[in-house]
């Protein structure tokens, strides 16, 4: 006999079955982000003729937000292309 909570649990399950690489790499961002954050650690970056100078921590969120971003529009570009099929 199926219950509610055992679709739920079954969902939850699949979630994690097909998410399990992005759980691991956000916890291991996390660690990397609290670790440099404690260190007070500075980050030069050169683009171009400026510089740029700001915490570890905040670079290493920014590069996360960056490839969170791309990674976005190559799965919206992914599924238009399957929605012209």
């Amino acid at each position: 006999m199926s219950t509610r909570q055992d679709t739920r649990e079954n969902a939850f399950v699949r979630f994690l079955k097909r998410k399990w690489l992005a759980i691991v790499l956000v916890v291991l961002l996390i660690v990397v982000a609290i670790q440099n954050g404690v260190g007070g650690d500075q980050a030069t970056i050169y683009l171009l003729w400026g510089q740029l100078v700001m915490p570890t921590w905040a670079l290493v969120l920014i590069v996360f937000a960056a490839g969170g971003v791309v990674g976005w529009v190559f799965a919206r570009n992914r599924a238009a292309r399957k929605g012209r099929r």
